[in-house]
């Protein structure tokens, strides 16, 4: 189910003024179409705080098309404040994976692990030598799930990418296995292929075009003795004991920071001009690429995929009521973030399952298709 997308085409003079706003690549607008109910909204909004469970935990909502912010919304925090995007994390390494694909530094899709990371080709089996990139980015590479409530077990090794390779390795490419293990390799390949760190690559290709400020950064390994700075932190993005970046978990970004990625996957790529990424690698990442049972309807490149009210979504979800929604055909980008603690199991968030159905029912159902 390939997610569709609608494009609008701005003059000059509106993209300079979209660029004013907020930084946006002024690559659509809604114009000529039916204005989203923004009052409708607020009062569903409204409702739904007052009446869902565990509410309380969510942070921040936000609501925008291409071109400007139609909902902002608080709760006891500001913009400024950065937030875990737990899994989240997964989609903004996959838009990584696709830059380096773009510059030729991973030759292919069906590039073979030991190829992908020849560094550590000596910890692997030959059945895990031969698994591909496209088999790690749609999780059907045969590595374990890696959910414990404590955390995958590979962080407690000294080694977190090579505990990975050694871990029991199903068959390849017949099933889905959601993997935290399998998105730490992806970290890992965009490191080897990069020659650089993963975040230096980043700031290089994504955050600093965008405009995301990343800077200072704490990117020391989270224990628990270094949770307390990790929570303090502006930004971060923790390391393994080898200097990986974590691939599934850990980065810290703020919800409008979230918005820019997800006008990204608007406008094919594209940011002030610039070609960030390929419109086709966005295309196929946030397109189903493998069906699901549970959550939602399908998965791509490390992004969820799904259909809402008709129209084809894709969803950057994280642990605890994280989210990344995007809707082309509605020209729509909808972002939450909620309190999730390190520390303090008594602040895990909202399901996100909850969440989704908010955003359903609160955000989308006011937006003409």
């Amino acid at each position: 189910m390939p997610v569709r997308r609608r494009r609008f085409r701005l003059p000059v003079l509106l993209v300079v003024a979209g660029l004013v706003l907020l930084g946006c690549s002024g690559n659509g607008t809604s114009a000529g179409r039916a204005e989203p109910d923004v009052a409708a909204m607020r009062v569903d909004l409204r409702k739904f705080a007052r009446d869902t469970l565990n509410f309380e935990e969510v942070r921040a909502v936000v609501v925008a098309t291409s071109d400007e912010i139609l909902l902002e919304r608080y709760y006891g925090t500001g913009r400024d404040e950065t937030w875990d995007l737990q899994s989240v994390t997964k989609s903004v390494v996959s838009t990584l994976v696709g830059i380096a694909l773009d510059e030729g530094l991973i030759t292919n899709l069906e590039a073979p692990l030991d190829h992908l990371l020849p560094r550590d080709a000596g910890a692997m089996s030959p059945a895990v030598a031969r698994t591909t990139l496209r088999q790690l980015l749609t999780m059907q590479g045969g590595f374990p799930p890696g959910l414990e409530p404590t955390g995958p077990s590979f962080i407690g090794t000294q080694d977190w990418v090579r505990a990975i390779l050694r871990s029991p390795a199903g068959p390849r490419g017949e099933e889905f296995v959601y993997s935290n293990g399998t998105a730490h390799l992806l970290a890992a390949v965009v490191e080897q292929a990069s020659g650089m760190s993963v975040l230096d690559f980043a700031r290089s290709r994504l955050f600093d075009p965008l405009g995301i400020d990343t800077r200072p950064a704490l990117q020391s390994v989270v224990t628990r003795t270094e949770i307390r700075d990790y929570e303090d932190a502006a930004f971060a993005w923790p390391r393994d004991p080898q200097g990986v970046h974590t691939g599934w978990t850990g980065l810290k970004l703020r919800p409008r920071d979230l918005v820019k990625i997800g006008r990204l996957v608007l406008a094919d790529g594209s940011w002030d001009g610039a070609q960030l990424v390929s419109g086709a690698w966005l295309e196929q990442a946030t397109s189903t690429q493998v069906e699901v049972d549970g959550l939602r309807q399908g998965y791509g490149y490390q992004w969820w995929t799904d259909e809402v009210g008709g129209d084809a979504v894709a969803e950057a979800i994280g642990y605890g009521g994280q989210l990344l929604v995007v809707v082309p055909d509605r020209d729509l980008v909808v972002v939450t973030t909620s309190e999730v603690s390190l520390d303090d199991m008594s602040r895990q968030g909202i399901q996100s399952d909850l969440l989704l159905a908010v955003v359903e029912e609160a955000v989308l159902a006011h937006v003409p298709g």
